[in-house]
């Protein structure tokens, strides 16, 4: 995963959040069978989860700020200075 890409779209009030490129974008999916149809998984071709939409998400013009939290990256191989996990 290179980057997030986040888009707010005004004229169908959909919020769409993807961890990988959108060319891969193959279908969307209910997060549950009984869920309602506004949140959907975004899957590829494999079925793998690249990200998800919520439609008619309501959203004020300049009001959506991001707050973005990473874990920190655990490695087989020691890095200089630090142990190995």
């Amino acid at each position: 995963m290179q980057k997030i890409s986040i888009r707010f779209d005004p004229t169908d009030n959909s919020l769409r959040v993807l961890f990988d490129e959108p060319q891969n974008m193959a279908f969307l999916s209910p997060l549950e069978e009984d869920t309602p149809g506004d949140f959907h998984l975004i899957r590829n071709e494999t079925g793998q989860v690249i990200g998800f939409e919520c439609v008619f998400y309501h959203l004020r013009p300049g009001s959506l700020s991001v707050e973005l939290e990473t874990a920190p990256l655990v490695t087989e191989e020691p890095v200089a200075g630090k142990t190995k996990r």
